[in-house]
């Protein structure tokens, strides 16, 4: 099992937000291009194909944040049921 670091939900906010931001930046450059027609056909298919891959890239860091806090949550659970449970009697 591999375990998370401290900076561990830091970084995958990072990564989505770098990953957001370079998406709308191709996207931005695409629909620009397209408007103004200074993007040949070449271009815009890489631009389209680029976009798409940063697309996935994202949904997929999405699902692998909610499977992480998941498993986490499951760990979390485990514990605590194995902790003994502690009476008072008065």
């Amino acid at each position: 099992m591999v375990e998370e670091d401290s900076g561990g939900e830091s970084g995958r906010k990072e990564l989505l937000a770098n990953i957001r931001r370079l998406t709308i930046a191709v996207l931005d450059n695409l629909e620009e291009g397209s408007r103004n027609k200074t993007l040949d056909q070449g271009q815009k298919r890489l631009l389209s194909s680029t976009g798409s891959r940063l697309l996935r890239l994202w949904k997929s860091t999405l699902k692998d944040d909610t499977v992480s806090q998941a498993a986490a949550q499951a760990r979390k659970m485990a514990l605590a049921s194995k902790e003994p449970n502690v009476s008072v009697m008065p």
